[in-house]
Parts: C-alpha cells; structure tokens; sequence
C-alpha cells in the first residue's frame, strides 16, 4: 500500500497535535520527542560467502523528552505527586502519554508512550523576554503506534 498523492490540504505540522497524559490533556508542551530502537546483531559462520547466517531478535530500547512552559512542567509534578504514596514523590509514578495527529485530510496516528517515569528535568533561566521552560527527560517502557510495536509482540503481552 502506498501513501496517497496529495494536492493542497493541510499536513500535519504543530496545531495537529493532542497530548494527554494519563488521559488528561495538557496544553502548554512546546516540544515533545520519542525514539525508539532494536538492537540487533548479525550471527557470522564459516564459508567463502562471509555472510550472516541470521541475525538475533534483538533487544528493544526506548525513550522520551517533552519541553513545556514552566507552570506545565510543574502541573505535570503536581498532579505525579498526588499520585504517590507520601503524596510529594513524583519520580516513581508510572504514567501513560498519547499523542494523536489529527488533520480532516489524512489518516489519524496515535502513538502511545507506555510506563513512563519522569527519568531528568533541565532548566535554565536567563534575562530575556521569553518565558521560562523546562525540559524533562523520560524513561518509557515501550511505545506504539497506531497500535503496531517496532519489536515483536506476536506473544501478545505488551
């Protein structure tokens, strides 16, 4: 299946974007970035070809970052730490992120961070007439995408 040719129309670009997390919307992220990869290894034999016999299943690794203004970094703390036992800790708390990509003239995408914790937090204030941000790193345990996995999941656990 190829993707369609598109004349005119809106693609998707910043105003597309949903972000909930633990289904509920946050608005003031001006960044949000996920990666994720597999890992994997190429098994060599003897003979004169010198090619891999096979390759492994591979180990699967992802990650995640999202920058927001200051008040969202600290809505997003607030609302971890409600969530925790003592009430104050938020680095522990597994959380959910979906991110949608809606226009009325392509395909919606979903992408779902799954277990995520909160795994760094930056930041750096200077004078300016900006306002102040905040960028927190992010341990996500794995990701999908309109519910397809980049590793293998024909097991069906995750």
């Amino acid at each position: 299946m190829s993707d369609p040719i598109r004349i005119n129309g809106n693609q998707y670009d910043w105003g597309s974007i949903v972000i909930k997390i633990d289904g509920e919307p946050f608005y003031g992220f001006t960044d949000i970035s996920y990666s994720q990869k597999r890992e994997r290894v190429k098994a060599y034999g003897a003979g004169r070809h010198h090619a891999p016999r096979g390759r492994t299943r591979g180990k699967y690794s992802s990650e995640g970052k999202v920058s927001a203004w200051k008040s969202s970094a600290e809505a997003l703390r607030q609302a971890l730490a409600a969530k925790s036992a003592d009430g104050q800790s938020y680095g522990d708390v597994e959380f959910g992120i979906v991110i949608q990509y809606i226009e009325s003239d392509e395909t919606p995408i979903t992408v779902e961070l799954f277990e995520c914790t909160i795994a760094s937090e930056d930041s750096s204030e200077s004078e300016s007439p900006d306002p102040l941000k905040e960028e927190l790193g992010l341990d996500v345990m794995y990701i999908k995408k309109n519910g397809l996995t980049l590793f293998d999941n024909s097991d069906g656990t995750r």
